[in-house]
């Protein structure tokens, strides 16, 4: 498996995560509009990643968003690119999968 396909499984598995956080406590919603207001305020041009992201957020379902950040299609592959749900995983979530990914990818080369 190439890096970037190794890349986008592990994106994958953290989203997909992120995914049963956000079904198990909806509160959790809130973290990526939060994200996105802070990154508009820290950037001197807002970016098209940050106003695609709020309009999926603010005009699709929940399902509709869950679907996008497990889907293994190109759009996306390239929203997770700029994904606004830093902060919904702990440290400890995140490092548990980057290990998990790390020993699998090794163990392949």
């Amino acid at each position: 498996m190439n890096m970037q396909r190794w890349s986008e499984k592990r994106s994958i598995a953290l989203h997909k995560a992120i995914e049963k956080k956000l079904r198990s406590n909806p509160d959790l919603w809130d973290i990526p509009k939060k994200n996105i207001t802070k990154w508009k305020k820290m950037k001197h041009s807002v970016t098209p990643a940050f106003i695609e992201w709020e309009y999926i957020l603010n005009k699709n379902s929940k399902e509709q968003i869950l679907f996008l950040l497990e889907s293994d299609s190109e759009e996306s592959k390239r929203l997770r690119s700029s994904s606004p749900f830093t902060g919904i995983l702990n440290e400890r979530e995140r490092k548990t999968i980057f290990e998990s990914y790390c020993m699998k990818r090794y163990k392949k080369i």
